[in-house]
């Protein structure tokens, strides 16, 4: 009789390419179950400290000691873009983030349905009514059925899943780092003419970059920018309020900031130039490591 090997199906592999090995009994490797319940923990860990009152309400202070800190969403008193993840009954359209309880939840009723040894499934749906479901109670079900959860069919959808709840609710929360326009890439790549002969040209990719990032890969030509390069790249000038639109920070900050780091202006009177790697230095000397922070 021969044994069916079954690879792990979270998209781990060895050096060459071949997936792990997935423990026996399961869907997953090790490291990837343990990768995925931690996850799950931090789902927890964030949904809580998201849909505390104090976040809730535009201007909050949150967990933030510091002061406020801007919310998206409406100028209603609660925030549309966290409610939807702390009700039940929300529902996404295809294309758009899951919501946090009801998926979550989702999941957990399925595991208590197909575990439920001694109740009907009918009768086990109607014993949890809407309003007592909590993302604790939800969770603690996955984490107490987890070696039974890592065998099932789903667990590849399961996983995709929960990592996009984590990633809409960083969005929600505003925990990723932002994203500024740096420039375009000056290097200069072979090409062909219409006369098929060979010529330089330049890649004039434009080039985005989250603020906490050290280096940056250009998608057209694969260069690789380091930080401190940065300010060779071209076209990399950009005015005052389109900085502060881009990286949440007032106009007078960003003034304050150029004085005493001494940035590069130009431009006319009516507009101020500034470079946008030096803006971008000044973001992450002062405020740089407070997305991660945030992000756990």
């Amino acid at each position: 009789m021969t044994a069916t090997i079954r690879t792990c199906v979270l998209g781990c592999s060895c050096n060459d390419g071949v997936a792990y090995r997935a423990a026996p009994g399961r869907l997953a490797c090790d490291p990837c179950s343990e990768k995925l319940a931690k996850a799950v923990t931090e789902l927890g860990r964030l949904y809580y400290e998201l849909t505390d009152v104090e976040e809730l309400i535009p201007g909050g202070s949150g967990s933030n000691a510091g002061g406020s800190r801007p919310v998206p969403g409406p100028r209603s008193p609660a925030v549309d873009g966290l409610i939807v993840h702390t009700d039940v009954r929300s529902s996404t359209s295809a294309g758009q983030p899951p919501a946090a309880l009801a998926s979550i939840a989702g999941w957990a009723r399925e595991v208590r349905e197909e575990r439920s040894l001694d109740t009907a499934r009918d009768q086990l749906r109607g014993t949890v009514p809407d309003g007592r479901v909590t993302m604790a109670r939800e969770i603690g079900t996955l984490k107490f059925e987890w070696h039974w959860v890592m065998g099932q069919e789903w667990l590849a959808d399961f996983a995709a899943e929960v990592h996009a709840v984590l990633a809409a609710l960083r969005s929600a929360g505003r925990m990723d780092a932002p994203t500024i326009r740096l420039g375009t890439c000056t290097v200069r790549v072979l090409g062909i003419d219409t006369a098929t002969r060979p010529v330089t040209l330049e890649c004039g990719a434009r080039l985005r970059v989250r603020t906490d990032a050290t280096e940056l890969r250009c998608s057209n030509c694969g260069t690789v920018w380091p930080r401190s390069r940065w300010h060779e790249l071209g076209d990399g000038q950009s005015d005052y309020a389109r900085l502060a639109e881009e990286l949440g920070v007032p106009v007078g900050t960003l003034r304050r900031w150029s004085h005493e780091d001494s940035w590069t202006v130009s431009g006319t009177r009516s507009r101020r130039l500034v470079t946008r790697a030096q803006a971008l230095e000044s973001f992450r000397k002062r405020r740089g490591a407070l997305p991660l922070e945030q992000a756990g």
